[in-house]
């Protein structure tokens, strides 16, 4: 934590006692205003829009339970972060698969007239390659989903790791559109938080009755306490710009992983700058994935293996790994030597007679 960050959490007591004496509703324009502020977003007239939930796999699971009782096929975009993945398939939910690389202005037309899908669900940017939709890709998709009449569900909760919309706004596009559309927001990738977060679900005004019955049956609503606190956070980024507050540890983190790693067997997919809070690693020489993770595991270091993320196809991940970023760097330090010596002995093992 910056110490800013750290004087937030010094007042603790202070924003418990904050928290009883407003009402949840205060609470929550209070939250949602800072949080769109930050985002370069506007904020809808209609606050009810706005559905707050523990975290961004609660609303995974709202929007799965909608596609499930609607039987609509997902066009899913791969890879991608295997829980979303997992939730629809464990309801059933029809999945197709829509490749990263195809999600441009000039291929996106025709996969989505193949696919033929009821539900086009992207994650921009995506974990864990870091993609992300530019304003061109952004609008033809939802022209798309126009001229096909079929939903769009857009996760964007790394979204305060890339620089805001500049001259454009995604939510002003969708609602002019007119499509359906539903946008999944959390708070949880960006602040360290000790696992105190709150998903947002945002939808377009056709799909608010079947979402908000689905609300209403998983929570009655977030912990007053969390809102205080996450809105402090929230407004102290705002305060001391995302460069100062949220990019410093990861940016940090990134280069130390390339320097221990730099001469190892690995070679970084993912961008010095990019836009996730994780780094998307190729193993040389043909290393494993789950080979390198059990091994990784077996010394204390926890990584994900790529096949996770090729949800359709595992076989195109066997060579990649996911290091998540957000994390003490000195637990990033032993972690990386960890890995760079994981990847030297398993390297050798390949070479041996």
């Amino acid at each position: 934590m910056t110490s800013s960050q750290t004087e937030i959490v010094d007042r603790f007591p202070e924003l418990f006692r904050e928290a009883r004496e407003q009402s949840q509703s205060e609470l929550e324009e209070a939250f949602l205003d800072a949080f769109l502020r930050l985002a370069g977003e506007p904020m809808h007239q209609d606050a009810s829009r706005y559905m707050l939930s523990y975290s961004a796999s609660s609303a995974i699971t709202m929007v799965v339970s909608h596609c499930a009782r609607a039987g609509k096929r997902v066009a899913l975009i791969e890879p991608v972060f295997d829980n979303i993945s997992s939730i629809l398939r464990r309801e059933n939910v029809e999945l197709v698969p829509l490749a990263e690389q195809d999600c441009t202005v000039e291929h996106l037309p025709a996969a989505i007239a193949r696919l033929e899908p009821a539900v086009i669900w992207l994650v921009s940017p995506n974990n864990p390659t870091g993609w992300t939709l530019s304003e061109s890709e952004f609008r033809t998709l939802v022209q798309c989903c126009a001229d096909r009449r079929c939903a769009l569900v857009l996760d964007s909760s790394f979204r305060f790791f890339s620089p805001p919309p500049i001259g454009w706004s995604q939510y002003e596009v969708l609602e002019e559109s007119g499509i359906s559309y539903i946008v999944l927001e959390d708070t949880g990738k960006t602040w360290s938080t000790s696992e105190i977060k709150v998903g947002l679900t945002v939808c377009s005004p056709d799909m608010y009755a079947d979402m908000y019955r689905l609300h209403d049956d998983l929570l009655q609503s977030v912990s007053p306490f969390h809102l205080r606190v996450l809105t402090e956070f929230i407004e102290d980024s705002s305060k001391n710009g995302v460069e100062r507050s949220i990019m410093p540890s990861v940016l940090q983190n990134r280069s130390m992983l390339r320097s221990i790693l730099s001469d190892a067997e690995f070679e970084f997919a993912t961008e010095l700058q990019s836009p996730v809070s994780v780094d998307w690693l190729l193993l040389r020489d043909g290393l494993d994935c789950e080979d390198f993770v059990h091994e990784a595991i077996q010394e204390g270091v926890h990584v994900l293996p790529g096949t996770n993320f090729f949800w359709n196809q595992p076989e195109r991940g066997r060579n990649f790994v996911r290091v998540a970023l957000a994390r003490d760097p000195q637990l990033m330090l032993e972690g990386a030597q960890l890995l760079r010596d994981t990847a030297i002995r398993l390297a050798a093992k390949n070479v041996l007679p």
